[in-house]
């Protein structure tokens, strides 16, 4: 018998509940918003105080703007409470500099202002960015120097006060950062940002011209919240929407140009929640890098391993709640690891989205083709064939696309919708000790189109798939077709009771364990 056919045999047996969670025979799998892991929960729970910003009085904008041009190595500047409007673009030049609130939340810079870190060791602390915008489209700060930080702080709705129009060449929105890293060893840690509504990166990680080494950065413990596209009818302008929708993600670490190189910047331990900003959420352009231990829920997005080789993602909590657009990790190149993950309830469709998306590229990866700025048609810029990848012990639940094969037929650039001649299937993907349950309807254990684009080389060791199979073969060999028999963790997440593998052992993050120690009320 078709070993597909039996696969879905055995999901029509839990579509009609026959199915044990281990809370009782014949029950079928809660989904994870009915566990209470969703962002209503997470907001009802979340007991930080509030800082009220009618309370908070006009500081003295002038004074404090001249101790910050005239701070000097090792000084430490205490903010009093109050707003400070229109600082503009300054630089801090000094090193060893601590600059902090008084009272944590209570020292805003509104109106325009960019803040360079050109010096080392410098902190932020405390500080809270709204009721204004960037100064300039690289962000509210950029960091030029290595080893300094901005902790507790908070951008909020930080949308304000500069240009916002489509351009007369081509209609195309302004994309404007909440915040620029070059430099090396920079962080950004337990710090809040909420409500960017605005075309353009909201954290974007950069290399200074002709820098070839590795950046060191670490984003650790924030709190996303609230990211959204065409909240001013950018999308409007028909011929202009394929790339006025580009450019809205919460992190992105590179650019193509640099993603040869190794930026080795670790994400951990963050929370996103709500960030609609584009198909990428987390965007990675770059070599070297780890997302790992953070949870993601409710959004219309994903992680996307665009550019760049040897990346690893383990040990996300990725829940879509059957939210439209929800997806978990998409991959282009070579060399990555994609482990530990468990992802539950994404719902993007489509030839993109998925649990798990292994996406076509344009390089023969077997001729030992690479992508090279040099060469017309395979710039740096295009899509590079997933090869040699790791997809071990990961959770994929109740997805419309549990694992996607993607067949996509590529475009020449963002600005030229031709499409090219020649597309190829990931090369060389090993598949080890993962759950795919499709239990529900609409739901795929796994998504493919062998006439177009068939995986070449696969290599299956020991996963359960369970559920409907489109498009695609799997093998007898390596793969077992059987229920793993859920059993509800103390986090609340699925794990096997008659299988090792899949998702084990994580962490869902809350608003209590992320971003800033205090809320904003305006």
């Amino acid at each position: 018998m078709n070993k597909n056919l039996i696969a879905m045999m055995i999901a029509t047996i839990v579509v009609t509940g026959c199915m044990s969670t281990g809370e009782g025979a014949g029950d079928t799998v809660m989904a994870a918003s009915e566990r209470g892991l969703n962002t209503e929960t997470l907001l009802a729970n979340n007991t930080k105080p509030f800082v009220t910003g009618s309370k908070i009085a006009e500081g003295d904008t002038q004074a404090l703007k001249e101790q910050l041009l005239n701070l000097k190595d090792g000084d430490e500047l205490v903010i009093p409470q109050g707003k400070y409007s229109d600082l503009g673009q300054f630089d801090i030049n000094a090193n060893n500099v601590i600059i902090k609130a008084e009272q944590a939340g209570t020292a805003w810079f509104t109106g325009l202002v960019q803040i360079n870190l050109r010096g080392n060791n410098i902190t932020l602390d405390g500080v809270v960015f709204t009721e204004g915008g960037p100064a300039e489209r690289m962000g509210g700060i950029i960091f030029r120097g290595n080893d300094n930080q901005l902790v507790n702080s908070t951008f909020y709705y930080f949308n304000d006060k500069y240009t916002y129009e489509p351009d007369d060449r081509r209609s195309e929105y302004p994309k404007y950062l909440w915040i620029a890293m070059y430099g090396k060893n920079n962080q950004l840690i337990d710090n809040t940002f909420e409500g960017k509504h605005k075309r353009g990166t909201l954290i974007g990680i950069q290399k200074a011209s002709g820098d070839e080494t590795a950046d060191h950065h670490m984003i650790k413990g924030n709190l996303f919240y609230n990211q959204k596209h065409n909240q001013f009818n950018e999308f409007d302008i028909a011929d202009a929407k394929r790339y006025n929708s580009n450019s809205w993600e919460a992190i992105r670490v590179g650019d193509s140009k640099s993603s040869i190189y190794p930026s080795k910047t670790t994400i951990e331990g963050n929370l996103f929640l709500q960030s609609d900003g584009e198909t990428e959420l987390v965007s990675l352009k770059s070599a070297g890098n780890a997302i790992r231990g953070n949870t993601f829920i409710d959004n219309a997005s994903m992680i996307s391993l665009r550019h760049g080789v040897n990346n690893t993602v383990e040990n996300n909590v990725i829940l879509g709640n059957s939210k439209r657009f929800s997806g978990g990790i998409r991959l282009y190149d070579e060399g990555h690891v994609i482990r530990n993950n468990y992802i539950e309830r994404v719902m993007g469709t489509g030839n993109v989205r998925g649990g798990i998306a292994i996406n076509t590229g344009i390089t023969d990866v077997l001729a030992g083709e690479t992508l090279d700025q040099d060469v017309k048609g395979k710039e740096l810029s295009k899509q590079a064939t997933p090869y040699k990848v790791l997809i071990e012990n990961n959770s994929v639940i109740d997805s419309r696309q549990n694992f996607l094969y993607s067949d996509k037929k590529h475009r020449v650039s963002l600005y030229d919708n031709s499409q090219v001649t020649s597309v190829y299937a990931g090369t060389d993907i090993t598949f080890r000790n993962n759950i795919s349950y499709a239990g529900v309807s609409n739901s795929l254990a796994l998504k493919g189109n062998d006439s177009v684009a068939a995986l070449v080389n696969p290599v299956y060791e020991n996963d359960i798939y369970y559920g409907s199979v489109a498009g695609t073969e799997l093998p007898w060999e390596g793969v077992l077709y059987r229920d793993p028999k859920f059993v509800s963790a103390e986090n609340g997440l699925l794990e096997a009771s008659n299988f090792d593998g899949g998702a084990r052992d994580l962490t869902v993050l809350t608003m209590k364990e992320t971003g800033a120690t205090y809320r904003i009320k305006k």
